[in-house]
């Protein structure tokens, strides 16, 4: 199988955006009672759920394979 190193980059980015470690200390943006932080969090781990069905179903399984070979 073909390395796909864009799915590894896509990923990489995905943590990148949803882990809050760039965002200051003193940033307080409330969105509908819930810090931003928060909120970009969810939807990006959304995002990766939905980016990962998406690998899943897109890339056949060789299940026929002898896995000693």
């Amino acid at each position: 199988m073909k390395k796909q190193y864009w799915i590894i980059t896509v990923y990489v980015l995905l943590i990148f955006i949803g882990i809050p470690w760039y965002w200051p200390e003193d940033a307080n943006y409330i969105v509908m009672g819930f810090p931003l932080w928060v909120l970009i969090s969810i939807f990006v781990s959304i995002g990766a759920s939905f980016f990962t069905a998406f690998i899943l179903l897109r890339y056949a399984w060789d299940n026929d394979t002898d896995v000693n070979e």
